[in-house]
């Protein structure tokens, strides 16, 4: 039953990888995807509260901010670095005006290593405005219940690191009222996020 239960995350892990947009999607600011249905249901979003640099901080606190949230882990080998690569090039795209009104923030699904000191260093190497944010594994299930983001530790045999951690690998898009708007897939290009970033600025 427990192989069965973990292989089913793991499908879902998969898929949530795979996927390029939800069909609940409500505005769609980039062109050319297409969507594979996965699930009607529109994850609800909204006001969460977690631990940052200098203590508690939540949605509420970006209130008339565009926020891009990803949820990763900052061992993740990868798709974490790739993703915030990409959004480090769309920051860099934005003029000084358009960056001061946009905030990207990452939470850990791997709270267990990530204390708030690993997340303010690596965080920096993308664009120093990128914030990390991290709490109990209660509080970040929590979260990542209300945005649909699904993750689960992977044994990586007898490696340094001990495990990794399967993750979905979504950019949620938030607008200035703090709704989520839609959900960008993991190869979502610079380019692409400038374009979605600027549909809700306008």
């Amino acid at each position: 039953m427990k192989n069965t239960y973990l292989g089913a995350i793991a499908a879902v892990v998969a898929a949530s990888v795979l996927l390029i947009l939800h069909p609940w999607t409500d505005d769609e600011p980039t062109s050319g995807q297409t969507a594979h249905i996965v699930s009607n249901d529109k994850p609800t979003g909204g006001h969460f509260v977690l631990t940052g640099s200098n203590g508690k901080l939540g949605l509420d606190d970006f209130s008339g901010k565009v926020v891009l949230l990803y949820f990763g882990y900052t061992t993740c080998p990868d798709i974490c670095p790739t993703n915030l690569g990409n959004l480090a090039s769309a920051m860099n795209q934005l003029t000084a005006e358009e960056q001061a009104k946009v905030q990207v923030l990452m939470i850990t699904v791997d709270p267990e290593r990530d204390d708030q000191a690993k997340m303010d260093a690596y965080l920096p190497y993308f664009h120093p405005s990128f914030k990390g944010l991290t709490g109990t594994p209660e509080q970040i299930a929590k979260v990542a219940k209300q945005y649909g983001a699904v993750y689960q530790k992977a044994a990586i045999g007898e490696g340094a690191l001990g495990y990794s951690v399967d993750h979905s690998a979504f950019t949620y898009l938030i607008n200035q009222q703090g709704v989520l708007v839609t959900q960008l897939p993991h190869d979502t290009s610079g380019a692409e996020f400038v374009v979605a970033i600027r549909s809700l600025l306008k």
